[in-house]
């Protein structure tokens, strides 16, 4: 029989271990940064948060300006298509457009390690699932392409 506990962030280092997940932390935030994500184009962060309500798993795609528009009207269909995940644009004015692409798991009762495996694995997988797709539609913007490492 499996436990069911409410994990803290030591708990969630030892099942990311466990389960071959990379992370690592910057220091800078409550956030265990999933590697594995950030290899995939248009990735400029994806971190795991244990909130009061539950685990959150956010990963953020810089969209290109011009996409803008297109991304815009196609939300509707990502969420569809990716029932798992919200996935919603953030527009600040100092920074490049981001698709937000987030992945929640309640823990009003707790969760078992297979859970939590399941949780991260399915996420993981549907959000580069994501990503691949607005790459395929041209909507992710990639400082390789444009001679820079970095924009912002």
């Amino acid at each position: 029989m499996t436990s069911i506990e409410v994990p803290d962030k030591t708990l969630l280092q030892d099942w990311l271990d466990q389960a071959g997940m990379q992370y690592y932390q910057c220091g800078q935030c409550e956030g265990l940064h999933i590697h594995v994500l950030k290899e995939t184009r248009g990735v400029i962060d994806s971190r795991l948060f244990l909130e009061d309500y539950g685990l959150l798993l956010s990963t953020e795609l810089e969209i290109r300006p011009t996409a803008l528009l297109q991304v815009s009207a196609d939300l509707g269909r990502l969420n569809m298509e990716f029932p798992a995940l919200k996935v919603f644009l953030d527009i600040v004015d100092e920074a490049m457009p981001q698709l937000v692409v987030a992945g929640l798991f309640p823990l009003g009762v707790g969760l078992s390690q297979q859970q939590f495996d399941h949780f991260i694995a399915t996420t993981v997988e549907a959000t580069g699932e994501l990503a691949v797709g607005c790459g395929q539609l041209n909507y992710l913007f990639d400082a390789a392409e444009a001679g820079s490492s970095m924009l912002h």
